[in-house]
């Protein structure tokens, strides 16, 4: 079993605008307890699979592989900051890329892979992400607090981030592993050549 996801990956010019973004706000809020996404680990989230069994995986390449052919490349831009309440600070990605992650979700849901989220893509970049969980049933023993991280003035301050445009041409399956640094990996990518 391999936790999987599906993602586009981003240009540099945009890897090295988001890093100036959250080193601002790391350094306008020291003292919030963030764990702040590594540029080299920024990507933009189509699908998250969660644990598949290794023995779908050619299935699932094979059906992504379909998905890539049917689907042109998508013109895409930052959206500006959000947050999703106290938990995670992020930046917003506007374009057509709903169809593309539909897409994606038939072909993980036709390889056999169960447990899929069905809730509408909401593209975005996450920058960081609380540490601390003010759901009493989610905080791990020992971790205390679970004061809720009031990301909104970090949202605030975001506000006037360069208005950025790319072309997602590509998608990859990728793997992660959790830990205190967790690490991806490209499984494998595929361009989109569908015709507009």
């Amino acid at each position: 079993m391999a936790r999987l996801f599906v993602a586009a990956t981003l240009p540099a010019t945009v890897v090295e605008i988001l890093a100036a973004a959250a080193e601002r706000a790391r350094a306008a809020a020291p003292e919030l307890a963030l764990r702040w996404v590594e540029p080299a680990r920024m990507h933009l989230t189509l699908v998250f699979l969660g644990s598949v069994d290794d023995a779908l995986r050619p299935e699932l390449a094979e059906r992504l592989g379909r998905v890539a052919s049917r689907h042109p490349p998508v013109a895409v831009r930052l959206a500006g900051p959000g947050r999703f309440g106290h938990r995670v600070l992020w930046v917003g990605v506007a374009g057509e890329l709903a169809p593309l992650a539909a897409g994606v979700r038939r072909a993980a849901e036709r390889a056999g892979v169960t447990g899929l989220d069905d809730r509408p893509l909401r593209a975005h970049l996450t920058l960081a992400r609380s540490r601390e969980d003010p759901r009493p049933w989610r905080r791990r023993p020992g971790t205390g607090g679970g004061q809720p991280t009031d990301l909104a003035p970090l949202v605030e301050l975001l506000r006037d981030l360069p208005e950025t445009a790319w072309t997602v041409d590509r998608f990859a399956l990728m793997s992660s592993v959790l830990g205190p640094n967790p690490r991806y990996a490209v499984e494998l990518d595929w361009a989109l050549t569908g015709r507009a």
